[in-house]
């Protein structure tokens, strides 16, 4: 089989996963208890039946929701409604952000903050790449030594470290040296991001946290592969012919190891979209992370079922490229 036609082949698969995905999201979503509308009104004092009814049929208006059709209509034939719309890329009205009474269409509402998660996530990889790189390949070419260990204790305890709890961590330790939480308000990022010093103030702590928890993991998994490759034979071969140390480990061990080094990578990107969400919550960082949140908490199953579906897709598009990947790496594999 040729490289397109199994590129055909995967992105036709993604079809039947991604409906066994939306369906089960749907499914629970919507069988969990509670009425979104009273989650609004618990922000609003009233003191008098007519009040709280008054109060219930504006909520209600404003996320389309007064003729009760959460309820009236058979789960199923909305989730039916639900993929006809995604068919069309309309991902539905949010209930939660509204504006004069009406619901503010979620793709407007995710474009919005997709950028922010894009750039922290995108800088945060890359850092977290080129690092675990570094510290990988130090750690396996001296092992047993001084720097080995060191830097095999500080991944374990990295390791061992909740996401979120690193982020406190940072977070307490810039306030006492810097007097600065890192916590961003939403008026910071009124200007355009690229003239906005405030935007790459408030951006060092989260990706800092995201780098750091990311990297110890690559950073132990690419050591445990250059270890077992400088054990192999032709290793020790090119070192018998008099080959420059350097070569033999970036032209010989690690060019060889960069298949199960990118497989690592590809499994660590939907790592990276999870943790974002703690981290943009601890920091306030407005990006789909927190828009998620913000949606559990409002029991906004419209954005709920839409963050649900784009993070699963793109994992679903994450492993697709990582495969073929593949094929530029080693030659050698044919689809």
């Amino acid at each position: 089989m040729s490289l397109k036609g199994y590129i055909l082949r995967r992105t036709i698969y993604i079809v039947p996963i991604m409906l066994a995905i939306t369906l089960m999201n749907f499914t629970l979503i919507n069988i969990s208890p509670g009425d979104p509308v009273l989650v609004r009104l618990g922000l609003i004092k009233c003191e008098t039946p007519e009040c709280y009814n008054a109060a219930y049929n504006k909520e209600a208006i404003e996320m389309g929701l007064l003729d009760n059709s959460l309820y009236t209509v058979p789960w199923f034939e909305r989730y039916i409604d639900f993929v006809n719309d995604l068919l069309h890329f309309d991902l539905g009205k949010s209930w939660s952000y509204t504006q004069a009474g009406e619901g503010i269409p979620i793709s407007k509402i995710i474009g919005d903050h997709a950028v922010y998660t894009v750039v922290l996530n995108l800088l945060s990889f890359v850092l977290s790449l080129l690092l675990s790189t570094a510290i990988g390949v130090v750690s396996a070419t001296r092992q047993n030594s001084f720097w080995d260990r060191t830097l095999t204790v500080a991944m374990l305890l990295g390791y061992s470290m909740p996401l979120f709890w690193l982020a406190k961590l940072l977070m307490l330790v810039s306030y006492y040296l810097f007097n600065f939480t890192g916590v961003a308000n939403k008026s910071a990022f009124n200007k355009p991001l690229i003239l906005n010093p405030m935007f790459y103030k408030f951006l060092i702590l989260p990706t800092l946290s995201l780098t750091l928890g990311g990297l110890v993991f690559m950073a132990r998994l690419i050591r445990s592969q250059l270890l077992e490759i400088l054990r192999q034979d032709y290793i020790t071969t090119a070192k018998s012919k008099g080959l420059d140390r350097r070569a033999v480990i970036y032209k010989h061990a690690f060019r060889n190891g960069l298949l199960p080094i990118v497989t690592i990578i590809g499994n660590s990107l939907p790592g990276l979209l999870s943790g974002s969400v703690m981290v943009e919550s601890v920091f306030g960082w407005p990006g789909l992370g927190t828009i998620f949140l913000e949606a559990a908490f409002m029991r906004d199953y419209p954005m709920m079922m839409a963050t649900n579906t784009i993070f699963p897709f793109l994992f679903l598009i994450a492993r697709l490229l990582t495969d073929i990947t593949y094929v530029f790496i080693d030659p050698r594999i044919k689809y």
